[in-house]
């Protein structure tokens, strides 16, 4: 039987975005140098891709709607959209400058798996978070890095000084996943350091061995806070249910003692357990005013990118 690294329960299927013909395979990414280079890359294809959309939005500061929640303030109620629907929304805006933010990257070792002739999860989640980075430092916000697997660690404070890039990528070429962490701890860890509201961005597969509990109440400790929270989901297609993979002897690389013979792909139910999982963490995200972004490692980052900033505009 072929013995496949990966995780055995939890998965989500997504469409996979269509990708346009001018962006590169995230296969194809390593073969044009490093991460500096490659987050140049993506961030040339993302501007592009946004200004190429027709639904590229026109306001300036105005990010989103959300579900109004005890204790917003009712100035930023929209009573109009409560007219029409007789549900209370409240508008958010995007701050501008000096914004504090944290990119937290997981790197437990399930981020460690990849899809046949794929890149694996981890590195994916590499490049959306250089990516990240040098959009916000361009656009003058300070940007912190974090990550969790063996433990969880702060990398790099947030800044916004020359060179402050370089530093961060380097980071990033660094890690590798070990370890079977949870995402908790390290939110809180960062939610400890800020001194005012921010920005979290959580880049993980979210697999949780407590169904997300843990990950869900530090998340909404954050929100509570008054920060801006996104959560990023990297899943291969094979994990996702895009392409359940054939038989094979499963394992959870971070519980490696445990063994699994299974056929996913003849398996009915595989794709229903698999958005079960996330379906109901979505809901719980959402609930607390989390962002919830679902990407896959197949997918162009400059796509992923695109689609979920006209998401927020549409």
């Amino acid at each position: 039987m072929q013995r496949i690294h990966s995780p055995v329960q939890g998965w989500h299927h997504t469409p996979a975005v269509t990708a346009s013909a001018a962006f590169l395979p995230p296969h194809l990414l390593e073969r044009i140098g490093g991460l500096d280079l490659i987050a140049k890359t993506i961030v040339r294809g993302f501007q592009s891709g946004i200004h190429r959309s027709p639904q590229h939005g026109s306001g300036e500061d105005f990010a989103k709607h959300r579900d109004y929640q005890q204790g917003d303030d009712v100035r930023y109620v929209d009573w109009k959209l409560f007219a029409r629907t007789d549900r209370l929304y409240v508008r958010e805006f995007e701050e501008r400058s000096n914004l504090q933010c944290w990119l937290v990257v997981d790197t437990s070792a399930s981020m460690d798996y990849a899809d046949p002739g794929g890149v694996p999860k981890s590195r994916y989640a590499a490049y959306v978070a250089a990516a990240l980075a040098h959009l916000m430092l361009g656009a003058g916000d300070a940007v912190g890095l974090a990550a969790f697997g063996a433990e969880p660690r702060l990398l790099l404070a947030p800044r916004s000084r020359r060179g402050h890039l370089h530093d961060l990528l380097m980071q990033l070429e660094r890690m590798a996943p070990s370890g079977s962490g949870s995402a908790g701890a390290a939110l809180d860890r960062v939610g400890g350091t800020m001194q005012r509201r921010g920005r979290v961005v959580l880049i993980s597969d979210l697999l949780e061995e407590d169904d997300g509990s843990a990950l869900v109440t530090a998340l909404s400790r954050l929100r509570a806070r008054g920060d801006e929270v996104i959560a990023m989901r990297v899943l291969t297609a094979a994990e996702s249910g895009d392409r359940p993979p054939g038989a094979g002897l499963f394992f959870d690389p971070e519980q490696p003692q445990t063994e699994l013979p299974a056929t996913p792909d003849a398996d009915p139910g595989y794709v229903r357990r698999v958005r079960a999982y996330y379906d109901g963490l979505v809901d719980r995200l959402r609930e607390r005013g989390v962002e919830y972004v679902p990407l896959t490692t197949g997918q162009p980052v400059e796509d992923a990118l695109v689609a979920w900033v006209n998401a927020r505009r549409g």
